[in-house]
């Protein structure tokens, strides 16, 4: 079912380990689904992973100036949040403030609120 091979693909693109991710989803997926994934390039996918996350990532900088100040200042601990948020939050958001907005609310939920002011 369509619905089923588009929220593997989606999990996928936004995981950290993106080809593990999709390895380990196709299994849930229909024989016909399965032999769709098998035709994906490996090394396409996983640079259409990284475009998808580094989208995300330029999103929230962009949607908030403290939040950019936080990566500038503290890379590590940012995208330590960045990475968990990936993870976790499904990616919703098309514009940068939104999006920087639900990166800020699940960092204070998250216990990062110390880093982002």
């Amino acid at each position: 079912m369509l619905r089923d091979l588009q929220r593997v693909l989606s999990r996928a693109l936004v995981s950290n380990e993106p080809l593990e991710t999709l390895e380990r989803e196709t299994a849930t997926l229909s024989g016909e689904d399965r032999a769709l994934i098998e035709g994906v390039d490996p090394e396409h996918f996983l640079l259409s992973s990284l475009l998808v996350r580094k989208l995300r990532f330029e999103r929230i900088c962009r949607g908030d100036k403290e939040v950019e100040e936080w990566f500038a200042r503290d890379p590590e601990r940012f995208l330590k949040a960045f990475r968990a948020y990936n993870a976790e939050v499904p990616p919703v958001e098309f514009f940068p403030r939104p999006e920087a907005l639900a990166f800020r609310a699940w960092c204070k939920n998250h216990g990062f609120q110390d880093a982002a002011p």
